[in-house]
């Protein structure tokens, strides 16, 4: 883009500061009324200065963009010694946090080269799983837990959620293992991907422990194509993982949304998103879930001293495997039952709130005077 000043002495003052622009248009010009231009386009002169100016001196802005600071699922030590102020032997503990908060940064950044690497090579996956920290349920059902267990594909943009509630099955670790060995064989049947990447969180109830590392082995063992399988555990709150677009995405549909019942949540969740395409919802029940106990047995019988805790990446490659025992199918075959209060409770809205077209999935839940609630799960508490 050029200008050129018109100014004289025998040239009014309404033109006075007037500029005429030109706009390359294949080998030729053409000229563009500058009111179009600057009150249309909003382009002020000292824009076009600035433009021309740092053109001129193949001057580069500096780059000043980083890390989203999210401003959910917070680190749990760093906020409390923040806000209490630290003593000498609470920075003396911190120290291995601190380090291993710093080593966290340097693998974020070869999380965006991996990313950008799973774009350009289809034979390499680079998934971030994480499960929905937040409880899905509006104000009369809050008390039945719904758990979205997401996967993000950072090349695809593919997203995968799972949905199951606190009658199918828990939300621990055999659940999260048996989710994940699902997505592997998918993986797996594209038939050109020999590397896959994982991503997730260090919270040791679902992600970092025995059962996890047991179960990729174990994959890794079953893939025809897969060769290798990386998992790595980023620090919670000091990182930023695509997967929690997916949450934040699935929380904006819903803010104004009605959902009468549990049910309803695969489908509200499957519209969430429309570009580039909905995510794929798969809904769970308890008799799709595994138990790993046997496979854990077989995986850490020579390393019973290893220390989960200090692992932050785990690379499994495809050897000369022996012969695997299978996981245990069917973990809960039948309903859980939740507590006796809790079905009174949801009985009673059913009378009150609740629509009579959804009432009977409420009433025809099982309860047990046995069972006792319990405040919401949090992340937190599993990290801790």
């Amino acid at each position: 883009m050029k200008f050129s000043r018109i100014n004289g002495p025998s040239e009014s003052s309404r033109r006075k500061f007037t500029y005429t622009h030109y706009i390359n248009e294949g080998e030729g010009r053409r000229k563009v009324c500058q009111k179009f231009l600057i009150d249309t386009l909003d382009i002020t002169q000292q824009f076009i200065l600035y433009t021309v100016i740092h053109e001129i001196n193949d001057f580069v802005k500096l780059d000043e963009r980083g890390f989203h600071i999210p401003k959910k699922d917070k680190c749990v030590l760093c906020s409390k010694r923040n806000y209490d102020g630290p003593t000498e032997e609470e920075t003396y503990k911190m120290n291995p946090h601190i380090k291993e908060k710093e080593d966290c940064y340097k693998r974020c950044i070869s999380v965006v080269f991996q990313q950008n690497l799973s774009k350009k090579d289809k034979t390499v996956i680079c998934a971030i799983f994480d499960l929905q920290g937040k409880n899905m349920s509006l104000y009369y059902s809050r008390k039945i837990s719904v758990y979205n267990f997401t996967i993000y594909e950072s090349g695809t943009q593919e997203g995968f959620c799972h949905i199951w509630n606190e009658t199918d099955a828990y939300r621990g670790a055999n659940e999260i293992a048996t989710i994940l060995l699902s997505y592997i064989k998918q993986v797996d049947s594209r038939g050109y991907v020999n590397t896959l990447l994982l991503y997730a969180d260090s919270c040791y109830g679902q992600n970092k422990n025995k059962t996890m590392l047991s179960m990729l082995r174990y994959a890794l063992a079953k893939t025809r194509n897969i060769k290798v399988i990386q998992i790595n555990y980023l620090v919670p709150g000091h990182t930023y993982m695509p997967v929690d677009s997916m949450h934040a995405v699935i929380e904006r549909s819903i803010k104004d949304t009605m959902i009468w019942a549990p049910s309803h949540w695969p489908t509200a969740i499957a519209l969430a998103r429309k570009n580039p395409f909905p995510y794929k919802v798969t809904l769970m029940e308890g008799k799709d879930f595994m138990g790993f106990e046997d496979i854990i047995n077989k995986t850490f019988k020579k390393t019973q001293k290893l220390m989960i805790s200090t692992i932050s990446v785990a690379t499994f490659k495809k050897k000369n495997l022996t012969k695997w025992l299978s996981p245990k199918k069917k973990l809960y075959p039948y309903k859980l039952p939740i507590s006796a209060q809790k079905y009174a409770d949801l009985k009673k809205l059913t009378k009150q709130v609740i629509p009579a077209a959804y009432a009977n999935e409420y009433l025809n839940l099982k309860y047990s005077n046995k069972n006792v609630d319990h405040l919401p799960e949090s992340d937190e508490d599993d990290s801790a």
